[in-house]
C-alpha cells in the first residue's frame, strides 16, 4: 500500500478531496495527514469526501508544526465527534514517535478504555528507549500502519519482529532557491513501489512532490518551478522533471514565469507520451487559455499527479 505523507495546508487537502472523483483505490492509497491549523473543518470535509469512496485517513494526532502541536486529546476528541456525529469512520489515530513525550502519548491512548479497541497507526521517526514497550502495546492490537523512517529501518525492523511494517523516504531532493533546479532538471525519485513487498515491507511512503521539510508561507519567486514525477518505461524507476521559467531576475510577473515552465511541461509530457492524469489534463487547459492559477493549485496539481501516478503503477 501506498502511505502519501501530506500536512494540512488548504491545497494538499483540496488535492485528497479533487482525487474521489479519480477515484483512489482503498486497497491501494491511504493518505497521513498532519494537522497545522486549529480549525479543522477543512479536514473533516477532505476526510468526509474519502469516507465515500471507503479511504482511510491516518490523522497524526501528536503533529510536530503548528496549533495543534501538544494538542492530541484535542485531536482525538476532533476523531470521536466525526464518528458519533456525522458517521465519518474513516479516521485512524495516528502516532509520529521521536521522544518519551510520544510515547506517554500513545501510552495513554492505548490504555484508555474509549480508544483501547480502535486501530491506529505508528510512524517512527526516531527509536527512542520505550521501543519494546511499545512492541508490547501493538501486541493484539489492532494496527492499520506501523512506519518506519528508513533512518531508523534495520534497528527497528529487527526489534518489531513478525510485527508487519511500512518503509517512509523522503526522496524529494530539496533545493535552497527553485533556479537551483536548473542544474537537475531530471533525477531519480524513488523505486520503492517496485521492491517493497518483495523485500517484506506491508507499504511504503514519501512526502510526494514537497518533501518532509515544514515550510510555512514565503516570499514570492525569482523562479517558478513545477515538479512531476513520472514512470520510467526503461527501468521502471519513478522519477521527477523539474520545469523551470526562464525570465528569473527578479520576482515580477509570477504568472508569466508560470506559463514559461507550464510550456516545458506540456511540450515535455506530448513528447515523452506521458498517461494523462487528472493533473496533466488541468495543466493543458490552464496551457491553452494561458491561465494563472497561483502556485498553491500548481503544487496541489503536483501532488494530485504524484499520487494518481502512485496508484496506476501499484499492483
Amino acid at each position: 500500500m501506498y502511505f502519501p505523507f501530506l500536512r494540512g495546508k488548504q491545497f494538499e487537502l483540496i488535492a485528497l478531496r479533487e482525487l474521489v472523483s479519480l477515484p483512489i483505490d482503498p486497497t491501494k492509497v491511504s493518505p497521513i495527514v498532519e494537522p497545522l491549523k486549529k480549525n479543522l473543518n477543512t479536514i473533516a470535509t477532505a476526510a468526509k469526501a474519502l469516507n465515500t469512496i471507503g479511504v482511510k485517513v491516518q490523522l497524526i494526532v501528536n503533529p510536530q508544526y503548528g496549533d495543534l502541536k501538544d494538542k492530541t486529546n484535542e485531536i482525538l476528541q476532533f476523531i470521536a465527534i466525526q464518528e458519533a456525529s456525522y458517521g465519518t469512520d474513516n479516521l485512524i489515530p495516528t502516532f509520529l514517535i521521536q521522544t518519551s513525550s510520544d510515547f506517554r502519548s500513545f501510552h495513554s491512548f492505548r490504555t484508555n478504555p474509549s480508544w483501547s479497541g480502535n486501530p491506529f497507526s505508528l510512524i517512527h521517526l526516531k527509536q527512542i528507549p520505550e521501543v519494546d514497550q511499545i512492541v508490547q502495546f501493538m501486541a493484539g492490537a489492532q494496527v492499520f500502519a506501523n512506519i518506519i523512517h528508513v533512518n531508523q529501518i534495520l534497528a527497528l525492523r529487527r526489534r518489531f519482529g513478525r510485527i508487519s511494517s511500512s518503509l517512509l523516504a523522503d526522496p524529494f531532493n530539496r533545493q535552497l532557491r527553485n533556479s537551483d533546479y536548473l542544474d537537475l532538471e531530471d533525477e531519480f525519485f524513488s523505486n520503492d513501489y517496485l521492491y517493497y513487498s518483495e523485500e517484506g515491507y506491508a507499504g511504503f511512503c514519501d512526502y510526494l512532490t514537497i518533501g518532509s521539510d515544514f515550510i510555512e508561507g514565503g516570499r514570492l519567486p525569482y523562479a517558478v518551478v513545477i515538479h512531476l514525477t513520472y514512470l520510467d518505461s526503461g527501468s521502471g524507476d519513478i522519477r521527477i522533471h523539474h520545469f523551470i521559467s526562464d525570465t528569473n531576475y527578479d520576482d515580477s510577473d509570477t504568472a508569466g514565469k508560470f506559463y514559461e515552465a507550464l510550456t516545458k511541461l506540456v511540450n515535455f509530457v506530448d513528447a515523452h507520451s506521458i498517461p494523462e492524469t487528472i493533473a496533466i489534463s488541468k495543466f493543458k487547459e490552464y496551457y491553452d487559455s494561458q491561465a494563472y492559477p497561483g502556485l498553491g493549485v500548481v503544487k496541489k496539481l503536483s501532488m494530485m499527479h504524484h499520487i494518481e501516478l502512485m496508484q496506476s503503477v501499484m499492483k
